[in-house]
């Protein structure tokens, strides 16, 4: 029995009815370099069972502390139904893209079964019809509660569960693993009462150090950057329906728009690029407000498989849990020169790196004096009471940067054509971007409320087009006709016209 932390537990209070913070890694996979050249559920019923030891969590569930006087705990689940957790599904005809990121995107929405470790897997099957897919794919989902994992440590799961070649890797019999009974109320009551007097004097140690005042941390410049901002679409109570989508760009294009600024980075490029297209996007709407949207940049502390070889005492990924900090950098949405955008999105993620960012874990541990529902009641208390005045906590949008691996990888046997996934949107908070990569591909995918971004194909274009407008504006690519992304309205009718679903 563990229990969970203090920014794990943020996670697990901050879900609501209508939306749970849940993080969905996905891929679609060519069954042809299979042995069989196709693969059963059963084949990956086995396959999944073979490597349940890569992370706790697929066999942990939470347990609650009674009236939330404490953080809850985990427990080796004595219950443990793998078939629960691994489900089958299929498109039906033609079984092209709109329909799998529908399919994504209602699948994602549907809240998972905190009585159970709180995953799921889901192989699609049906992908006839997507371009750039070979007939006969499928599509793995695995759903994950982010209070189990951050999206490095559900990454390196989804990595943990492919293997490097089409053969799968013999791996060591792994520990025994044996199951433990939930703790009673009484024995939980009683460790919370501990708790209540060994805490304090271990926040006045730890917590509070880390908290002083420092370069970048509550300073006057990151305060006025965290501070209320005008409200867009995105920034209201969410609905309990997603919408989803993803647009691939090509990593050695992206790499010479880097290289045409001098001292950019990737990361750069990914920011401007979902700035223009939110720009293209709210312009569309006639809602694009005067001043520039920011973005919430949460960086990853933990740990890559590299730097725990070179470091043995980090912990480890697949202990799970949430380790990161985060910075603000502006999007540049108020300028209309793709180039001058770039320029002040560099300078602003400079300004972050120098500043330094804000610790998370450091802040939300500093919040374990007050009941886990405590916590998440005053976190959605403060965004109704924004929304009231048109306003937004601080920030517009969140894009989260997920390295994947770029060489050839393969579950049970199939290869992975492309990876991609979903992430959480909350109260106050209804798009987040993540930008990845796998195989020279750099996949921008956003998950939103479907009320608030009901066209996600428009969406689409509008960041393939940010992109072509930022290669025009770095002297990469050439300018084409038609730069200007066509509108959702005339999306609708283009993707009426062909018979595909609009979703």
């Amino acid at each position: 029995m563990r229990q969970l932390s203090g920014s794990d537990t943020l996670m697990l209070y901050s879900d609501t009815p209508h939306a749970q913070n849940i993080i969905a890694p996905f891929g679609i996979y060519d069954p042809s370099t299979t042995p069989n050249g196709r693969l059963t559920y059963d084949d990956i019923l086995s396959f999944v069972r073979s490597r349940l030891d890569i992370a706790e969590s697929f066999r942990e569930r939470i347990v609650m502390v009674p009236l939330g006087l404490d953080r809850p705990v985990w427990i080796r689940d004595p219950d443990f139904d793998l078939e629960y957790h691994v489900r089958h599904i299929a498109l039906p005809a033609p079984g092209n893209w709109d329909q799998l990121c529908t399919q994504i995107a209602r699948v994602g929405a549907r809240p998972l079964d905190m009585t159970r470790p709180p995953w799921e897997l889901y192989v699609i099957e049906g992908l006839d019809a997507v371009d750039d897919v070979p007939p006969g794919s499928f599509a793995v989902m695995l759903k994950m509660h982010h209070a189990a994992v951050d999206g490095v440590a559900g990454a390196e799961i989804v990595t943990a569960l492919h293997d490097v070649s089409p053969e799968p890797e013999v791996r060591p019999a792994p520990p025994p693993w044996e199951p433990e009974q939930p703790p009673s109320n009484v024995e939980l009551l009683a460790r919370a009462g501990i708790h209540a007097v060994t805490r304090p004097l271990a926040f006045a140690g730890t917590v509070v150090p880390a908290l002083r005042p420092r370069r970048g941390l509550f300073d006057r410049s990151q305060m006025s950057t965290m501070g209320f901002r005008q409200a867009t679409r995105f920034n209201r109570p969410v609905s309990a329906h997603r919408s989803f989508g993803v647009t691939n760009l090509k990593l050695p294009d992206v790499k010479a728009v880097k290289n045409a600024f001098p001292g950019a980075k990737v990361n750069d490029v990914a920011i401007a690029v979902v700035g223009g297209a939110l720009r293209a996007y709210l312009v569309d709407k006639g809602e694009l407000p005067e001043t520039s949207l920011e973005a919430l940049m949460p960086i990853s502390v933990r740990a890559t498989q590299t730097q725990r070889a070179l470091q043995p005492g980090e912990v480890e990924a697949s202990a799970g849990g949430n380790r990161f900090r985060m910075s603000v950098v502006t999007l540049g949405t108020d300028l209309t020169d793709p180039a001058a955008r770039m320029a002040a999105i560099m300078a602003s993620t400079a300004a972050a790196k120098e500043q330094g960012a804000v610790d998370a874990p450091s802040l939300m541990d500093a919040a374990e004096l007050l009941p886990g529902a405590l916590m998440g009641s005053a976190q959605r208390a403060v965004v109704r009471a924004a929304n009231r005045t048109d306003r937004t906590v601080g920030v517009h949008t969140i894009v989260t940067n997920v390295p994947g691996p770029q060489v050839p990888v393969f579950f049970d046997g199939a290869r992975a054509v492309t990876m991609s996934g979903m992430a959480p949107v909350v109260d106050g908070m209804g798009l987040i971007h993540g930008i990845g990569s796998y195989g020279g591909i750099v996949p921008v995918c956003f998950t939103s409320d479907r009320e608030m971004l009901p066209d996600p194909r428009f969406y689409e274009r509008c960041i393939a087009e940010a992109f072509d407008e930022l290669a025009i504006a770095a002297g990469t690519r050439k300018a084409p006709r038609r730069t200007k992304p066509r509108s959702a309205a005339r999306t609708v009718r283009r993707s009426t016209t062909k018979g595909r679903e609009s979703a």
